[in-house]
């Protein structure tokens, strides 16, 4: 039978809240901590906490809140806001319910405590309105401008994002199950929202949930690095940031307090058969989280976008970027072939100056 704690937090001050703290330990252990609304998590100690018991799964308590995070020994879950819309909107499209429904989106933070590569998959989530199952909904547009949460993660980082629901508009109760799996039954994390947890304000959680990032300063890439494996031979050329990509009409700005970093690469097929090099095989975390690619239309001083055919013993090279907040500590770029497993190409890391 699964052992599983419930930490309970003494309560310092207004503000003092707790984070998710595991024990080393052969059984999977889960437990249930506060998330701060100021964006920021202290690590329990144990003059803070008291064990209240150690018991069987079905004493825990059957779901987490808004405001809380569940932390087990391969992931720990924090749902930090709920929201509710009529519509998702852009300058160029609406994403918009049937009639009689809206928009439900949720927004968790992530991260990555089993000590390998691990995939934090959407479709792993159950979503339950007043007792009824609902699939979640892709969209266009994006939530207060988050993207969906999850990808693939490596151990350690994090991912921040939302899963958006639509739900009918009179519903009082809604269901969350995160599951280790399709086929399995055992839960990670669950969550339940009501009305009164909704928020009628933008997303706004730019601070810590599972306190400082360490970044790992081995890592830091020199420009002009070169790096080796079977099949390919990376090198890192520069790195730039910029506050727009593009020009005239598919000029995109960055959002105000980002900016574009674009890193520039160079690769070479070192194997004996032809070969694809796939810039969607890129992963990139910033300050530990993992962050999309942006689309760009267009070269990027003379460089295009890192795809293509590539013969043995021929070259390519390219650009990837994403966009970052301007405040940025560090940034990590992973190339990683793998299909079924984790392959790692190559691995480069700046830091800001």
């Amino acid at each position: 039978m699964k052992k599983h704690k419930i930490l309970i937090t003494a309560i310092l001050s207004a503000i003092a809240l707790t984070a998710c703290s595991l024990e080393s330990t052969e059984q999977p252990t889960t437990s249930i901590a506060k998330v701060s609304e100021q964006g920021t998590t202290e690590k329990t100690t144990q003059a803070e906490t008291t064990e209240a018991e150690t018991t069987t799964e079905s004493n825990l308590p059957e779901y987490a809140k808004v405001g809380e995070m569940v932390c087990s020994d391969t992931w720990n879950v924090a749902l930090l806001y709920a929201k509710e819309y009529d519509s998702i909107d852009s300058d160029f499209f609406q994403d918009k319910p049937t009639d009689g429904n809206k928009y439900l989106a949720l927004f968790f933070d992530v991260k990555n405590v089993s000590g390998k590569n691990d995939f934090f998959n959407t479709m792993y989530f159950e979503g339950y309105a007043d007792d009824y199952s609902v699939n979640a909904q892709i969209t266009l547009n994006k939530p207060d401008d988050y993207p969906s949460v999850g990808g693939d993660v490596d151990a350690g980082r994090m991912s921040r994002g939302v899963i958006v629901y639509e739900v009918p508009a009179d519903w009082s109760k809604f269901e969350i199950v995160y599951k280790d799996g399709i086929w399995t039954s055992h839960k990670t994390a669950s969550f339940v929202i009501g009305k009164e947890d909704l928020s009628p304000t933008d997303y706004v959680f730019d601070g810590l949930v599972h306190g400082d990032y360490v970044f790992d300063e081995s890592l830091k890439t020199e420009i002009g690095t070169e790096i080796n494996d079977d099949s390919w031979n990376v090198k890192f050329l520069d790195y730039k940031t910029y506050d727009s990509l593009g020009d005239g009409f598919l000029e995109e700005k960055a959002k105000d307090g980002h900016e574009f970093a674009v890193f520039f690469l160079e690769a070479k097929n070192t194997s004996s058969a032809d070969d694809y090099f796939n810039s969607l095989y890129f992963r990139s975390y910033v300050d530990g989280y993992l962050t999309d690619s942006s689309i760009v239309f267009g070269d990027i001083d003379g460089y295009s976008s890192m795809s293509g055919d590539v013969a043995s013993g021929k070259m390519i090279k390219g650009y990837i970027a994403f966009e970052i907040p301007k405040e940025w500590k560090n940034i990590e770029v992973i190339y990683d072939d793998g299909t079924l497993v984790e392959n790692k190409v190559a691995v480069f890391a700046v830091t800001n100056k």
